[in-house]
């Protein structure tokens, strides 16, 4: 059945290739923080940085026991993208603790000029630990920026932002609202860190990125992360849903996911807000509303009830450079009980 090639797909790489910036060398004169590099997202977006020529310098806020160990975790995350990988001279790892401000007045943050905050508990559990690095962690990173000569600063957040039960359509900028009905602990921290960041960072030069669900990459499928795939296999595999079959789950790749983020950290000209520059990163149509946000072009995206998300302009956002790329897309529709 078309779900059950759509599970396949991903699992194998096979899914709509989409217009990378590969190639194209990008500014040298920059400093980049990067959080999260161990994660799968912040291993894709180191992996292809360095693909694009990048010969600035990037420094990896990492926790382990020592510093042989902290490198060897960096390494090991990008590895999953590339074959026979080592840190090159350019990419430097800070060991630290997220929570910890022993780190804030390291020498390797002297000259830091843009800060891609993606470490994060993506755990739909409910123990305080998640609440403590969503919120906490990402007060403490945006701290430890705090005086510095920033020129960018992406924090990021998640497209489920607007809660279990949100209109049927809303915009970027609705968000976060404190009457949204959170499911699990990790969008109600994610909510709660936009807020603060907002009240108390408005200083810094802000965009909250929100990616939607990340599933796979392009090229090597679920071969570097497997997470949440489960999911899509568990409804093939049973052939049993509780929803109806006519809806659509947005998920986007990794590398996709890696580009658009890439993007937005380095696009020369952005629309700041008091509060932070909002945008959404999603499938199809790309999120036409994430394009009023910078570029001031209106748009909306469908909320999270069961209808199509993405509706706007399609390929608005990746057009006029602020993130996304050009439409495409991968949405998963689920697998008909009776196909």
């Amino acid at each position: 059945s078309s779900g059950v090639q759509a599970c396949n797909n991903i699992m194998n790489g096979q899914v709509r290739q989409v217009a990378m910036a590969s190639g194209k060398k990008l500014r040298t004169n920059c400093t980049v923080f990067l959080t999260g590099v161990t994660g799968f997202l912040g291993g894709a977006f180191l992996s292809q940085l360095l693909d694009n020529a990048f010969d600035g310098e990037v420094v990896c806020l990492v926790r382990a026991e020592d510093q042989e160990s902290a490198e060897e975790r960096a390494r090991k995350s990008v590895a999953r993208f590339r074959k026979n990988f080592r840190l090159p001279k350019n990419v430097r790892v800070l060991r630290g603790d997220l929570l910890s401000k022993d780190w804030h007045t390291a020498p390797e943050l002297d000259g830091v000029t843009h800060v891609l905050h993606l470490a994060a508990s993506t755990s739909f559990g409910n123990h305080r630990g998640i609440r403590k690095t969503n919120v906490e962690g990402a007060l403490s990173v945006a701290a430890s920026m705090r005086g510095r000569s920033i020129e960018r600063y992406i924090h990021t957040g998640t497209a489920t932002i607007c809660g279990a039960f949100p209109p049927h359509v809303v915009h970027e900028d609705d968000y976060p609202d404190i009457d949204a009905k959170h499911l699990v602990t990790y969008t109600r921290s994610k909510a709660e860190a936009e807020k603060l960041l907002g009240e108390h960072f408005a200083d810094l030069p802000l965009v909250i990125a929100r990616p939607s669900i990340v599933v796979g990459d392009t090229r090597l499928g679920c071969k570097p992360s497997g997470s949440i795939f489960w999911v899509l296999r568990a409804v093939e595999a049973l052939r049993f849903i509780t929803w109806d079959p006519s809806n659509r789950i947005d998920v986007i790749p990794v590398d996709w996911a890696a580009a658009a983020l890439e993007k937005l950290l380095f696009k020369p000209t952005l629309r700041y807000k008091p509060k932070g520059t909002k945008v959404d990163i999603s499938g199809k149509g790309a999120l036409g509303h994430a394009t009023a946000a910078v570029v001031g072009t209106p748009g909306s995206r469908m909320g999270h009830d069961g209808d199509r998300m993405g509706q706007g302009p399609k390929g608005a956002v990746g057009q006029n450079g602020a993130s996304g790329q050009g439409g495409q897309t991968n949405t998963i529709v689920p697998v008909p009980s009776n196909a």
